[in-house]
């Protein structure tokens, strides 16, 4: 995947400034096999090979982490290096690196506010040409904190190719701190998986090539999630809050594994005490929110473009099916004017359906201790957040981020169902610019959300209805066989045992100061 994104018009590279070339030794590869000399078509076709042959290294390297065959120090190393070459390489998978410069300038280039403007009042900077169409008229959907960041880097990387290059290494910092936090905590309270929680995350494809090499935010959103997980463990529950905050500053999401667990610390207190609680752990991250993002509110865009992102979608996401089949069913009635409200509608439902979900999980947790200890906690976050993207109508290869930290904790199918999803959605974006598609290719146009992206969702529901029924706990495994045994298993001659029940741990320290 290096050898083919560093190449001149490679599948892999978004749209780059002028006179901004790929260099480097993978440069020089790239020329030596001549993979120039290829037309677009021939290079798609290698660089479909090229991920899939990464897709498919991953499930292997995966079972071998899970089953104890590769140390933790090789899965590191093997991460740490996989990071710095995507450094060598351009932008790839995604132009937001572009959006995120343009916010980040109407504040320290212009003091304007990206919550009520958008580039399109700014048509003359650089940035205008590279950023995606579709984006130039829409104001910022991030989270304060991650504007006052695109904003300090704007103000020191005056050039394109450092805005880019600024956010690659903000994104591999990010990366490389969360494979910190999660191997050392894993290590400790679950040693068995500790080897595959850093290998989900530093050998992912998705995490390599599409978020660091594409310089997303969301690998911020995963640092502040493993660092909450981190002071959860450590009984710091108000820091682990902050923690939560931080991230909800940077991505809405965050929000639901803190709404979690500040029902999780409210029902751990004694009843006289939850309304404190709530008021400590509910003001403090609104506190931390509300200093972050004073400067932009507005009654113009008072949720900070949360609305306008919910607006939305993407033709990956499962949600798309029912969005369609919804809006398909307005238009045979009432023709052309019900289509939208149809859609809307379906909107709608998706958001009950994940809301109901993350309520069920509330609470489980607010009726059963044992929901409250941290391993289960952890989990239920997972499964939180799970219940939020996989119905949504919009989904990225970048929005696993938010769960991959979480990981380890999973039981079967939700765990197996992000790496179902991380090896899929690396091999089906084939370029990133369309223009670059045969036509024939181009027109095609799926009225529905991605085949195995819709099944795993059927799957994962499936799974978390039949949890619910039977009132296991959110880290618990549901009893009998299920896709995945016998490959995960990987049984071979040296093989480990199999892996023991983790030891009980503490729960929740009740105190509302953490």
């Amino acid at each position: 995947m290096t050898v083919v994104a560093a190449t001149p018009r490679s599948p892999f590279s978004a749209i780059l400034p002028d006179n901004y070339e790929p260099t480097g030794p993978f440069r020089w590869l790239a020329d030596l096999v001549l993979l120039d000399r290829l037309n677009n078509t021939g290079l798609m076709i290698v660089g479909l090979l090229a991920t899939a042959a990464s897709a498919v290294g991953f499930l292997w390297v995966l079972r071998e982490a899970w089953n104890g065959r590769v140390t933790m120090r090789a899965v590191v190393v093997l991460a740490v290096v996989a990071h710095a070459v995507v450094l060598m390489l351009p932008l790839l998978f995604s132009r937001d690196v572009y959006s995120y410069g343009y916010y980040g300038r109407m504040v320290s280039t212009y003091g304007a506010n990206p919550y009520t403007l958008s580039p399109s009042d700014f048509p003359l900077n650089s940035l205008w040409r590279l950023t995606w169409p579709g984006w130039r008229g829409t104001s910022s959907v991030y989270g304060p904190l991650f504007t006052w960041l695109s904003a300090a880097l704007t103000s020191v990387a005056q050039s394109v190719p450092g805005l880019i290059n600024g956010f690659q290494l903000l994104a591999a910092a990010a990366s490389l701190g969360t494979l910190a936090i999660v191997g050392r905590l894993v290590r400790r309270v679950r040693p068995d998986r500790a080897v595959f929680a850093v290998a989900v995350l530093g050998l992912n494809p998705i995490v390599v090539f599409h978020v660091v090499g594409g310089g997303h935010n969301d690998m911020l959103v995963a640092l502040f999630v493993a660092a909450a997980v981190a002071a959860l463990y450590a009984r710091r529950t108000l820091l682990s809050a902050v923690m939560l905050g931080l991230g909800m500053s940077v991505k809405a999401s965050a929000i639901v594994p803190l709404i979690l667990l500040i029902v999780a610390v409210a029902a751990e207190a004694p009843k006289h005490r939850r309304l404190r609680v709530l008021l400590t752990y509910g003001g403090i991250t609104s506190a931390i929110w509300l200093a972050l993002a004073l400067p932009f509110l507005t009654t113009q865009n008072p949720t900070l473009g949360l609305m306008e992102a919910s607006g939305h979608d993407s033709w990956m996401a499962p949600g798309q099916a029912v969005v369609r089949l919804v809006s398909g069913i307005g238009g045979l009635i009432a023709g052309d004017p019900l289509r939208v409200p149809a859609q809307t509608l379906a909107r709608l439902l998706l958001l009950a359906t994940s809301v109901a979900c993350v309520t069920l999980i509330a609470r489980r947790i607010w009726r059963d201790p044992a929901a409250r200890e941290p391993g289960a906690l952890v989990a239920a976050w997972g499964w939180g957040l799970l219940v939020v993207i996989l119905p949504s109508p919009v989904l990225f290869t970048w929005y696993l981020m938010w769960i991959l930290p979480l990981a380890w904790a999973l039981p079967r199918v939700p765990r197996r169902a992000l790496v179902i999803l991380s090896a899929t959605l690396v091999v089906s974006q084939l370029v990133t610019e369309t223009a670059l598609l045969p036509s024939a290719v181009a027109k095609v146009n799926l009225p529905y959300g991605h085949p195995v992206a819709i099944v795993v969702a059927i799957w994962v529901a499936a799974d978390f209805l039949r949890r619910a029924r039977a009132g296991r706990s959110w880290d618990a495994e549901t009893p009998g066989a299920r896709f995945g045994d016998r490959f995960e298993t990987g049984r071979t001659r040296g093989a480990l045992p199999e892996h023991p029940e983790p030891e009980p741990r503490p729960v929740l320290d009740p105190t509302p100061v953490g």
